[in-house]
């Protein structure tokens, strides 16, 4: 006979595995098909449950493409720290090939995090701590070769980043090209932090 603590950590436990369950089934169904595929409906039948179990763990499916999101920005933020734990001698050039690497590997992630409809409010009092430490973590690797203008040159550089994330998943630059453009942007943040 199991105790009731051990019972309950036993549910709980379940409750958590079927969480995750849904959240990888979710975001794998988007990153093969799209956002518009990742129904409850479609969720239910790929983890063999009903749709209220979904409703147990999600009050709807903008919650749970909000939670995926703040996930992502929880491994993009691991992601900006291994170059900053680094001792490269180019941080800036890493820094962009870590972020377009992760954005270009998963763009329906990437999506979610960025451009998706979702209420995540950034550069805002509110923003959720997994949005600003990405941010942290970014600025703080910036800071290295633009330590005056840290915050507002890492803006620049998630902005020219997130373009070239945005325009390789649309198939608009070639890739080939992309070494020579992440050269720009770090030369370009240099330049910012030298003006």
């Amino acid at each position: 006979m199991t105790s009731p603590e051990r019972s309950a950590s036993g549910k709980q436990r379940r409750f958590l595995a079927r969480r995750r369950q849904i959240l990888d089934t979710a975001l794998q169904i988007a990153e093969e098909e799209s956002w518009h595929a990742v129904t409850t409906r479609r969720l239910a039948d790929a983890i063999d449950y009903s749709q209220p179990v979904i409703y147990q763990h999600f009050k709807n499916r903008d919650e749970l493409i909000r939670t995926i999101a703040i996930e992502g920005f929880v491994t993009l933020t691991h992601r900006i720290n291994s170059v900053s734990q680094s001792a490269s001698a180019t941080p800036l050039e890493d820094l962009a090939r870590a972020y377009i690497d992760f954005g270009t590997a998963h763009p329906r992630l990437y999506e979610a995090m960025f451009t998706h409809p979702t209420e995540l409010p950034f550069a805002q009092p509110q923003t959720p701590p997994e949005l600003q430490k990405a941010f942290d973590a970014l600025a703080s690797v910036i800071a290295r070769e633009a330590p005056g203008v840290a915050e507002a040159s890492a803006e620049l550089f998630w902005a020219c980043s997130h373009g070239l994330v945005t325009l390789l998943d649309a198939g608009r630059i070639p890739p080939d090209r992309l070494d020579h453009h992440i050269h720009r942007v770090a030369e370009i943040v240099r330049l910012d932090s030298s003006s």
